[in-house]
């Protein structure tokens, strides 16, 4: 597959930045259902609604409880009884998972370079997660295969959206999947009384706030970069901002007085290498012409 073009790794950094940050956001801020995520998309509804086939509302409907609303509660759920550490590094499975899934149900092509490139990223997550100092990798079994369950989750979302509702626009598509979810979770919402958190938030300090940046950029204008990027890109490039992320999150520790480590470099460095060979900028061909010529001037 041809390279990225420089918009679409535009795209890729900024939805890095943006769910880089979200971590900052879900720090100091409350957990609760915020109904901005609808409000922000309701403009592009009713088109969305007069474009969009109704034979594919059932699959936009699945994709909105497989790609959003499980892992939303999932993670958590896990997070009871597994580290954050551990969390992390589960995580970090979503493309080689979006990877695998692809190739043995959707039809994407074995390319060698996806797999090594998605390995040494994987490699550099491990280093930059388990050399961190204190690192704890407390597990409960039971736990710990409910969050392996989400990166499956992720690949399957990737592939679907990339295989059955790719003629939809990023815009469109999110616009409806979130009014999916609003059908879902404003019920439970009301039932749970989540909304009477935001009342208290409020008067409590600036936790809301956090909240709504999170809603509208960790949320929906993320999910709108990413719909409208994994149109135009192979699904293994929109999934490395999966492995990007702990760049961001590792500059704004930098700034939060936290110091940065041998291992940060190291497995910061295999990232961007992963990530450059997986997306064919650092091809195979040019890593084995290097070594022919090495040879040629050794000899």
């Amino acid at each position: 597959m041809d390279r990225p073009s420089i918009l679409s790794w535009i795209v890729l950094l900024i939805l890095t930045v943006i769910w880089g940050f979200s971590y900052f956001f879900i720090k100091h801020s409350l957990t609760s259902f915020s109904p901005i995520q609808i409000s922000v998309l309701s403009p592009f509804l009713p088109r969305a609604l007069q474009k969009v086939n109704k034979k594919q509302y059932l699959t936009i409907i699945i994709i909105a409880i497989i790609g959003s609303f499980l892992p939303a509660f999932l993670y958590p759920l896990a997070q009871q009884k597994i580290s954050s550490s551990l969390a992390g590094i589960i995580n970090a499975f979503t493309p080689i998972c979006t990877f695998g899934i692809g190739v043995i149900f959707f039809g994407i092509k074995n390319e060698l370079s996806k797999i090594l490139g998605a390995i040494i990223a994987f490699i550099g997550a491990l280093v930059l997660i388990l050399f961190k100092s204190k690192v704890e990798l407390n597990a409960e079994l039971y736990f710990l295969l409910i969050a392996f369950i989400v990166p499956f989750l992720y690949g399957i979302n990737s592939n679907v959206i990339k295989k059955n509702l790719n003629m939809i626009s990023g815009l469109h598509l999110t616009a409806l999947l979130y009014f999916s979810l609003s059908i879902i979770c404003i019920p439970i919402a009301i039932y749970t009384e989540s909304f009477d958190q935001i009342i208290i938030a409020l008067k409590d300090g600036n936790a809301f706030y956090h909240l709504l940046a999170l809603s509208i950029l960790g949320s929906a204008v993320a999910m709108a970069l990413f719909n409208i990027l994994i149109k135009k890109v192979n699904i293994m490039f929109a999934a490395s901002v999966t492995y990007l992320m702990p760049i961001v999150a590792l500059i704004i520790g930098f700034f939060d007085d936290e110091k940065i480590v041998w291992n940060d470099v190291v497995g910061l460095i295999l990232i961007l290498i992963g990530v450059l060979i997986m997306n064919n900028v650092i091809s195979l061909n040019t890593i084995n012409k290097s070594k022919d010529q090495l040879n040629i001037k050794t000899n």
